[in-house]
């Protein structure tokens, strides 16, 4: 039931076609099975002059003048029977149309809806989550809704259509061979249900593996420096070729399962087809049944066995549907990041209260940390890899709320702040930053849609990026492909920190993100930001001690706990973590 709400609901600009499509559905089933019965009235009541019993065909012989006119006139028959294929064909294209449109506008109407619900999920489920298995729901399991309601949709309302009014036509001609024309209905109908019931849980596992596919593949690509550089072609063909072989057992055995069904009921059809043919030809031979009855009865047992043998396809279609459909509500029903909160002005003074964080089912990475930063002064965090510096950073833009205590800014808990509106005022450069597969102009500007060029160029200069830019080819209209491959690593930071200060920011934190960059560019652009962001609250995550020299105030971070805390003159003083990183990178330069 819960699939079909969905449905309904994804097709709610386009609920008129789709109930249109049932009645021009049952229309064209009627206009399609008239055929025989035209045929029948020449065969026995015009040729055959046998008493004319149905009303329709009666109004049409008064019409014409009597049997005899159309007995002289046998073109009239041909006549009739083009004019109701020309409606057929009429409906028939209208149905097509129908389901294009309601199909696609479906379609349409899910991705906008999965794009988003995922775009405001919150960071952890994407942590979590596999971006391949991800993307295969959203490609692959909407194109399989798709799919059905372009054809499969219409073709289940035909065959149920189509089945229930032959039959009532065929009872109201002979009771008693009409009884052996439907009497494998309710096998097939059975078959079908048990083979939509058992295929169910082959299409769920198809899926799945479909996913772990994807994800093999996207992974390989957006990993395709790393596995050359390293060597590792062979062994991630292996790894890929394993989930493809995983894919193609399930795939075979789905495969397996339909030619079973196929096989089967071909069979019981054309056994049912043959008993028609025999009996209703002894009975046509003995008087109790008319050849033009005996010509109905073989067209409607064509028609009406192959829909309801058509109907195990489509419920194993429907079978995918399902499946495609829970996987997709499976993210629809992931809770969203909540919009609602506070949104006051920020200045940009930060405080931590005895704060403490740990991932799902994971140990502490932060442990009871409490630090004050005013506004516009400028704060290094320094400590060893895993001492929780960028679980810190999470915490501050809300990717994450801490575990225990507060973070206050501006005395506000962030927890009161509304989300978008916090992330809004924090700028925040990553240590590896991500850049889209455009140009550089655009790239840079991408925070700020009405930005000049003349505004780009400062942002660019900032970063000492600008004369790196100018030596390109097509200067910032330079494309850089797909999250900036073809720059290098300290090249994509400095065009992410352009990014990021083009658009002025309260709080600005570097994630370790001039760790690319050479000493001297580091102090470069460290120089420059104090120039434009005197005002602005600045944290840098750093395993430099020339990056956090400076800094008005210097945390030391060891286990997710805060060991050491003050200037670069107090620190260098004391013994500690600061004072022999100090000595080690200092002894490096001179060396």
């Amino acid at each position: 039931m819960k699939q079909i709400k969905y449905i309904w609901h994804a097709s709610e600009n386009v609920h008129g076609r789709l109930v249109l499509i049932a009645f021009v559905v049952m229309i064209y089933t009627v206009l399609n099975l008239l055929s025989p019965l035209i045929f029948s009235f020449y065969i026995d009541n015009v040729l055959g002059n046998e008493p004319i019993k149905n009303v329709f065909f009666q109004m049409i012989c008064h019409a014409a003048g009597g049997t005899e006119v159309l007995k002289k006139n046998l073109w009239t028959g041909f006549v009739m029977i083009l004019f109701v294929y020309s409606f057929v064909c009429f409906f028939q294209y209208l149905r097509g149309r129908l389901n294009s449109v309601v199909s696609e506008n479906t379609a349409k109407n899910m991705r906008e809806e999965l794009y988003n619900h995922l775009s405001n999920t919150h960071y952890s489920y994407h942590v979590l989550n596999k971006s391949g298995d991800l993307i295969q729901r959203c490609t692959s399991d909407v194109d399989q809704v798709r799919r059905f309601l372009a054809s499969q949709y219409s073709e289940m309302i035909y065959s149920v259509c189509t089945a229930l009014i032959a039959s009532v036509l065929l009872f109201s001609i002979n009771a008693s061979l009409a009884k052996l024309a439907v009497i494998t209905m309710p096998i097939l109908i059975v078959f079908a249900y048990w083979f939509f019931t058992n295929a169910q849980k082959i299409f769920r596992l198809s899926d799945e593996s479909e996913g772990a596919l994807t994800d093999k593949l996207t992974e390989s690509i957006s990993g395709i420096r790393v596995i050359k550089a390293f060597h590792r072609e062979v062994y991630e063909i292996e790894r890929y070729d394993e989930k493809n072989v995983d894919y193609l057992n399930k795939t075979f055995e789905l495969l397996k399962q339909l030619g079973l069904y196929w096989s089967f009921s071909d069979l019981i059809c054309y056994i049912q087809i043959l008993i028609i043919v025999l009996t209703g030809t002894i009975m046509a031979h003995r008087g109790e049944l008319s050849v033009g009855n005996l010509f109905v009865f073989i067209s409607y047992e064509s028609m009406i066995l192959w829909p309801i043998r058509n109907l195990g396809r489509i419920l194993a279609d429907l079978g995918k549907v399902s499946v495609s459909i829970d996987r997709l509500l499976e993210i629809l029903e992931v809770p969203m990041e909540s919009k609602e909160g506070l949104m006051p002005e920020i200045k940009g003074q930060i405080e931590f209260k005895d704060v403490s964080f740990h991932y799902d089912n994971q140990p502490y990475v932060l442990n009871h940390v409490s630090f004050k930063i005013k506004a516009g002064q400028t704060a290094a965090i320094l400590g060893p890899t895993g001492s929780g510096k960028s679980s810190l950073i999470h915490c501050i833009s809300r990717l994450y709320d801490p575990s225990e205590g507060e973070i206050l800014i501006d005395d506000i808990p962030t927890t009161k702040i509304e989300k978008r509106h916090l992330r809004k005022n924090v700028g925040l450069v990553l240590q590896e930053p991500f850049l889209f597969s455009k140009t550089i102009h655009d790239n840079i500007s991408i925070a700020r849609k009405d930005a000049s060029f003349q505004e780009i160029v400062e942002a660019a200069k900032i970063a000492s990026v600008h004369e790196v830019i100018e030596d390109f080819e097509k200067g910032y209209d330079t494309f850089i492909g797909e999250k900036g491959v073809t720059l290098s690593g300290g090249q994509k930071q400095r065009v992410a920190i352009a990014r990021t200060i083009i658009n002025p920011t309260p709080i600005l934190i570097f994630d370790d993100s001039l760790s690319a960059v050479d000493t001297e560019t580091d102090a470069a652009i460290r120089t420059a930001l104090k120039q434009v962001s005197s005002k602005c609250t600045t944290i840098i995550i750093t395993q430099r001690i020339h990056s956090a020299k400076d800094a008005d105030l210097i945390l030391v971070l060891e286990k997710g706990q805060i060991t050491q805390c003050g200037t670069h003159e107090q620190l260098i003083k004391e013994d500690g973590l600061y004072q022999r990183v100090a000595q080690i990178q200092s002894e490096l330069e001179v060396e």
